[in-house]
Order: structure tokens, then C-alpha cells, then sequence
């Protein structure tokens, strides 16, 4: 049997080894992109690059946001718990975070296992609910407006197909409202907040994304962005999946021929975004990683300030 000093260090060992692997492995990403193929394809707009840092921070600071409305955590302590959560999830396995996250409460918070359970599994299923709305929301918007075509996009699906996953989506919506209590363990109130907060930040990133794309290239027209935006909606909505950016990256370089719009344009436009994900995921995991060690959240009980 090990003694609880020896326990103790074996669990920094492998607490080490488990941040040296995920950096590694960002590294080895950002490799296998290609730096220095794209490098000289990548936009010269510096307002490409300013969007892009409030897009990369949303989702970390609403979690913050979401989480103290069933937790009590200093919030500046707690950010790079969340920077960390995000890189899991976009890098390494889909959903990898929230057991990171859950390891986190019980830990560093002392949240009981069933009530730190509950929480994350109400903010994934709110959080679902969320991004499913306003993706459909997005995408009729997109579709009226006429900023996408259908056929460019499912042209081998026809009339019968598309009826048929209207209702399959309809009979899942009417499931998940009657079994919202059994779903759902947080009260309406506050599954109403979280669902606006997550509601926001997707409708927030989408236009943010489209502007910076805008921003990068003028001369193509705002349509092909909405599709291109459109590719990304759908390809976010793919649970556990690795890296789900690079595949929105492949996808809508397929439909470039179907757009019209020049590869090398586009590889340029989403390659820098794709690199400047896997620099900010490999320094933010890194400094959150040195931050965290120093300053742990350890006292559930200590007086929080206000955000």
C-alpha cells in the first residue's frame, strides 16, 4: 500500500505527465497543419486577428458564468480550469472536458458526486438545447434570406428525406419537453438563464465569424460566407469528435468548386484561424496549467467576489 505522501506525488506525476501529453499532442496539430506552406496565404488585415481573440474566450467566460450560478468559485481562479475544459473538448475527445471539469468540483470545490453530476449534465443538455435552436434559427434566417442554396449544400437529399427528419426532430423535441423534470434537475429559472446565456454566445461567435472572414477577403460576396458558416454550424453540432474544425476546414474546401471561390483564398482565410486555434490552445493550456498550480481553488467556503 502507498502511503498518502507517496500517493501525493504520484498523483503530480501523472497530473504532469497527463499536461506535458495533451501540449505535446497540440504541438504535433499545429505540425501536421503546415505552417509553413500557408504562411504566406494568411490574411494582412489586422482586424482578422483582433476578431478572432473575443471568438476563442467566449465560450470559456460564459461557462464561468453558467457554472456560478449552481457553484461558488472565484472566477479568476477558476478561468483556467475553463481555458483548460476547452482545449479537452475542441482538441482532444468531445465531452473529455466536462470529466475534467467534474474531477475539478469534486476535488477543488468539494461538490458531492451526484450534485456536480447533475450540474454538468444540465449545462450539456441546455447547452445542446441552445445550439440546436439557434442553428435551426440561423439557418432559416440564412435559407429566406437567401444566403444559402440547399441544393449546393444536400442537393442528394430530396423532398421525402427532408420530411422525414422534420419529424424525427419533432418527436425528439415533444420527448425532451415531457421528460424535462426527469432531464433537467436544475429549476425553470435558472435552466432559463444558462439557456440565454448559451443562446447568445452562439448567435454572438456566428456573426463575429462571418465578420472576420468579411474582413479578410471584401471582394467576395457575404453569401458564401453565410454558406461557409452554415458548413460550420452543422459540423459542430458532431459529438465526440476530435478536432472538429479541421474537418469544417476539409468540408468547406470541398465546396469551394460549388461556390466558386478560390482554394487558395480560402485555404489562407481558414488555415490562419485553424493555426492561430492551436497556438492560443497550446499557450493558454500551458499558462493555465503554471496558473492553476499556483493558485488552486481549494476553499469552497472562502467569500467570493462578485464577477
Amino acid at each position: 500500500m502507498l502511503s498518502d505522501k507517496q500517493k501525493s506525488v504520484l498523483k503530480k506525476v501523472v497530473s504532469v505527465i497527463f499536461q506535458v501529453s495533451i501540449i505535446g499532442y497540440l504541438f504535433y496539430q499545429l505540425y501536421e497543419i503546415g505552417l509553413a506552406e500557408i504562411i504566406q496565404s494568411v490574411p494582412e488585415e489586422i482586424l482578422f486577428y483582433v476578431l478572432f481573440i473575443p471568438n476563442y474566450f467566449s465560450l470559456p467566460l460564459t461557462e464561468i458564468l453558467i457554472y456560478r450560478i449552481s457553484w461558488k468559485f472565484d472566477w479568476k481562479k477558476a478561468f483556467p480550469i475553463f481555458i483548460q475544459k476547452k482545449v479537452l473538448n475542441t482538441d482532444v475527445v468531445g465531452y473529455s472536458g466536462e470529466f475534467f471539469l467534474f474531477h475539478w468540483a469534486k476535488t477543488k470545490l468539494g461538490i458531492p458526486t451526484k450534485e456536480a453530476l447533475n450540474v454538468i449534465k444540465d449545462n450539456i443538455i441546455l447547452s445542446s438545447l441552445a445550439s440546436t435552436f439557434i442553428t435551426l434559427l440561423l439557418l432559416y434566417y440564412f435559407l429566406v434570406q437567401g444566403f444559402i442554396n440547399l441544393d449546393d449544400l444536400f442537393g442528394g437529399i430530396n423532398t421525402t428525406r427532408w420530411l422525414t427528419i422534420a419529424v424525427v426532430v419533432l418527436v425528439l423535441s415533444f420527448v425532451a419537453y415531457y421528460f424535462r423534470n426527469i432531464l433537467i434537475s436544475l429549476n425553470f429559472k435558472d435552466s432559463v438563464k444558462i439557456f440565454f446565456v448559451h443562446s447568445s454566445r452562439i448567435v454572438l461567435i456566428n456573426v463575429i465569424q462571418i465578420l472576420q472572414w468579411k474582413v479578410a477577403e471584401p471582394s467576395i460576396d457575404l453569401n458564401i460566407w453565410f454558406s461557409l458558416s452554415a458548413i460550420q454550424i452543422l459540423t459542430s453540432r458532431i459529438p465526440f469528435l476530435p478536432s472538429r474544425d479541421v474537418l469544417f476546414v476539409s468540408l468547406a474546401l470541398e465546396a469551394t468548386s460549388m461556390v466558386e471561390l478560390s482554394k487558395g483564398v480560402l485555404v489562407g482565410i481558414l488555415t490562419a484561424n485553424l493555426v492561430m486555434k492551436r497556438i492560443f490552445n497550446i499557450g493558454s493550456y500551458a499558462i493555465a496549467s503554471l496558473y492553476k498550480s499556483r493558485y488552486p481553488v481549494v476553499n469552497p467556503n472562502e467569500k467570493i467576489p462578485d464577477i
